[in-house]
């Protein structure tokens, strides 16, 4: 019944909720208000009392919050709704055998083949899902080689199951046909290839007089048509963007991680402890290289003569 519908929501609703108001208004009676009302009272240490109003602001209040969530609820319905139909459409689009509920796309990232490293990105139900993001990085590539990374890392996500990851319905690799034939040979080698869907999208050649990025499939030498479905293209370029800026981000963070240990890791007197608490305190070697002496000297285990070589070994560079 309705009234055992709200009674259930307050309770489950305020049970792990840790604002506990003093009024709360519902729509109708329910028969434990008494009981309620002790329960929250003694969650918040303060009386509660909930009140069913028929006339007067407090009910105009609770009609507007009924409306309000009658509009939010049909909106995520249909946000929800437009979702799933892009996906289906997809699934007819690329001639999968079920719907791309999760899709993951890897890109790469090095400069000069320093530092490189790739990032996996996870868009379930066509939104991502940052908890299930990976990154990696390279560890048998010397150089720029970015096909070589991509069977690195694919054959490290598929070979092992990656701590039991759930298949992709979909793989997007960014790069296009090059790299779409290194993940079509690592599925081959571990026998995943009928398992999922797998595309390259490379991006487009405007000098060539390309108009949009394209979408290549294994075993087929043009891309995909993708003039009448501008939104699947969309969805695509947003997974493939993701992909770049994620696996950018991290390549950023260890290019700067291994800046910072060749500018102070062979200073005399600075070993693994004070580096670690000179970058916890001032954040950055700009900071440490424009401190003063005596707030060096300040932190915990420094002292003046490790401080001083520290500043000046930073004031050369």
């Amino acid at each position: 019944t309705p009234e055992e519908k709200i009674e259930t929501f307050l309770k489950q609703y305020y049970e792990n909720n840790h604002f506990i108001p003093k009024e709360i208004l519902i729509p109708r009676p329910i028969e434990s208000t008494t009981v309620m009302e002790g329960i929250l009272k003694e969650q918040k240490g303060s009386k509660v009392t909930i009140l069913e109003p028929i006339r007067g602001d407090k009910a105009r209040l609770l009609k507007m919050a009924s409306v309000n969530s009658e509009k939010e609820l049909r909106e995520r319905m249909a946000a929800r709704t437009s979702r799933t139909e892009l996906l289906l459409r997809l699934q007819k689009k690329l001639g999968m055998g079920r719907c791309p509920k999760r899709i993951e796309c890897f890109d790469n990232s090095n400069i000069a083949g320093e530092s490189p490293v790739a990032g996996m990105v996870v868009f379930q139900n066509g939104i991502p899902d940052k908890s299930s993001y990976r990154k990696y990085k390279i560890r048998s590539v010397e150089g720029p080689d970015d096909y070589a990374s991509m069977y690195e890392v694919l054959q490290r996500r598929f070979q092992n199951q990656e701590n039991k990851l759930p298949n992709p319905d979909l793989l997007i690799v960014d790069g296009g046909k090059g790299q779409l034939s290194i993940a079509t040979a690592v599925l081959r080698q571990l026998k995943l290839e009928n398992e999922f869907s797998v595309i390259g999208i490379a991006k487009k050649n405007p000098i060539a007089g390309e108009t949009q990025d394209k979408i290549y499939q294994p075993g087929r030498r043009n891309p995909i048509n993708l003039n009448q479905d501008q939104d699947l293209l969309f969805l695509i370029q947003q997974i493939r963007d993701e992909a770049h800026r994620f696996a950018i981000s991290f390549h950023r963070k260890q290019r700067a991680t291994k800046l910072v240990r060749s500018e102070i890791d062979d200073i005399p007197g600075i070993g693994p402890k004070r580096k670690k608490l000179l970058l916890q305190h001032f954040k950055s070697i700009k900071r440490i290289r424009a401190a003063d002496i005596s707030e060096i000297i300040a932190l915990p285990g420094m002292d003046e003569k490790t401080a001083g070589s520290l500043l000046q070994h930073l004031q050369k560079k």
